[in-house]
C-alpha cells in the first residue's frame, strides 16, 4: 500500500509540473534566466525575447537599443528581421498553393511571361518547390548575380538571372536569397499587387500583425531599432525603399507581431499551416525544409521548425515546437560572427527549460 501511494504521489507531481511548464510565472523566469546570461556578454547590447506557450504569451525585453542611453526595447521595437523574412514568403506562397494560384512542380516562367526562357527551360525547369528548398542552383546573394544593391533594378535582377548557370548546383540544398526574391516577384504577379502590400494585408488578415513589412512608413521610423555591427559601430540600417521587392531578407516586424505570428504558426489544425510546414525536400535523415523552413529532430525536443535571419544590425531566430505547442523568439540588435550561436542557444535553453 506504502508503494502504490508513493507511486501516485510521483504521478500527480509529473503531472502538477507538465501543468506548469506554460505557465506564465515559468516563462518569465527561462526568459529572465537566459537574457540575463546572455547580456554578460558586452557584445550584446541588447535583447528581446518572445515565447507562446500553451496559450500563453510573454515579452521580454533588456538591456538598452542605444549604447549608454538606457532606451530598452518595447514590444514595439520594430527590428530587421534578415532571413526569417523568408519563412513570411514562404506562407504567402503557402496561400498561394492553398487557393489555387501556384503549383508546387510548374514550371516559373508559367507566372511570369517567360521572362527566363533561358535559365528555366521545359526540359530543366525551375519550378516553385526548387525556389521554396533552396534547389534551384541559383546563388545566395544579389552579388554573385553581378549585381549591386545600389544600383540593381527589378529589369535587371530578372535579366542577370537569365543568363546565370544553375547546372553545377541545381537540385542540391544551396541556400539562395536570389531564389527568395524571385518567387516574391511571382508572387506580385499572380496576386497583382505589390509585395509589400500582399505581406501586409495577409498578415494582418490572418494573424492582426499591425507593424510588419518592407518599407517603413514615417510613423514607424522612431520605433526602429538601430543596431550594432561585428566592429562594434552602428550599422547602416536598409531603411530607404527596397529596390526589388525584399523579401529574401529586409521585412521588419515588432515582437508583439511575431506574438501572433508564432501563433499562427502553432495552428497545424490550419490547412494552410500544416502545407507549409510540409516535407519537400530532405537535406539530411534529420532534418527537410518546408516552405522555406528547416525542419530537425531533437532527442529531447522532438520535431521543431526553425529559421535564422541576420543582417549588418541583427540577429535572430524563431523555433517552433508544434507538438509542445511552444514557439520561440529571440531578437538582438547585435550582430557579430557568434551572435547567431549565441542566440540560438538562448532559445534552445528556454525551450528545454520549459519542455523538461
Amino acid at each position: 500500500m506504502h508503494k502504490l501511494f508513493s507511486i501516485a504521489c510521483f504521478l500527480i507531481s509529473l503531472s502538477c509540473n507538465t501543468y506548469a511548464i506554460g505557465t506564465q510565472e515559468n516563462i518569465e523566469l527561462a526568459i529572465k534566466k537566459q537574457a540575463e546570461h546572455l547580456l554578460q556578454d558586452k557584445r550584446f547590447t541588447s535583447v528581446s525575447i518572445g515565447v507562446v506557450s500553451d496559450g500563453n504569451s510573454v515579452t521580454g525585453h533588456y538591456g538598452e537599443l542605444t549604447k549608454k542611453q538606457g532606451n530598452k526595447p518595447i514590444d514595439q521595437t520594430i527590428y530587421e528581421l534578415g532571413s526569417v523574412s523568408k519563412t513570411m514568403v514562404g506562407l504567402l506562397a503557402a496561400y498561394a498553393v492553398e487557393e489555387g494560384k501556384l503549383s508546387l512542380n510548374e514550371n516559373v516562367n508559367f507566372y511570369i511571361n517567360n521572362q527566363l526562357d533561358k535559365v528555366s527551360t521545359a526540359s530543366q525547369p525551375i519550378t516553385i518547390r526548387q525556389l521554396l528548398t533552396h534547389t534551384s542552383g541559383l546563388p545566395k546573394d544579389i552579388e554573385q548575380l553581378g549585381l549591386a544593391e545600389k544600383t540593381v533594378s527589378k529589369q535587371s535582377f530578372i535579366t542577370a538571372i537569365d543568363k546565370f548557370d544553375t547546372s553545377t548546383l541545381k537540385g542540391q540544398f544551396h541556400y539562395s536569397g536570389v531564389g527568395a526574391e524571385l518567387l516574391s516577384y511571382i508572387l506580385t504577379q499572380v496576386y497583382h499587387k505589390s509585395f509589400d502590400t500582399l505581406l501586409k494585408q495577409t498578415l494582418r488578415e490572418k494573424a492582426g500583425m499591425l507593424n510588419t513589412q518592407v518599407n517603413l512608413s514615417k510613423a514607424q521610423i522612431p520605433f526602429f531599432a538601430y543596431g550594432y555591427d561585428d566592429k562594434n559601430e552602428v550599422a547602416k540600417p536598409h531603411v530607404v525603399p527596397n529596390k526589388l521587392w525584399g523579401g529574401r531578407g529586409f521585412v521588419k516586424s515588432t515582437m508583439a507581431d511575431l506574438i501572433n505570428y508564432m501563433k499562427l504558426q502553432l495552428q497545424e489544425d490550419l490547412p494552410v499551416i500544416a502545407l507549409s510546414h510540409k516535407r519537400l525536400f530532405d537535406v539530411t535523415d534529420s532534418e527537410y525544409l518546408a516552405f522555406f523552413w528547416i525542419v530537425a529532430k531533437d532527442e529531447r525536443l522532438g520535431t521543431y521548425i526553425i529559421h535564422h535571419g541576420g543582417v549588418e544590425s541583427t540577429q535572430n531566430w524563431m523555433i517552433i515546437f508544434p507538438t509542445h505547442n511552444l514557439a520561440i523568439s529571440v531578437v538582438s540588435n547585435s550582430s557579430f560572427p557568434d551572435a547567431a550561436q549565441l542566440l540560438r542557444d538562448v532559445g534552445m535553453k528556454i525551450a528545454t527549460s520549459l519542455i523538461d
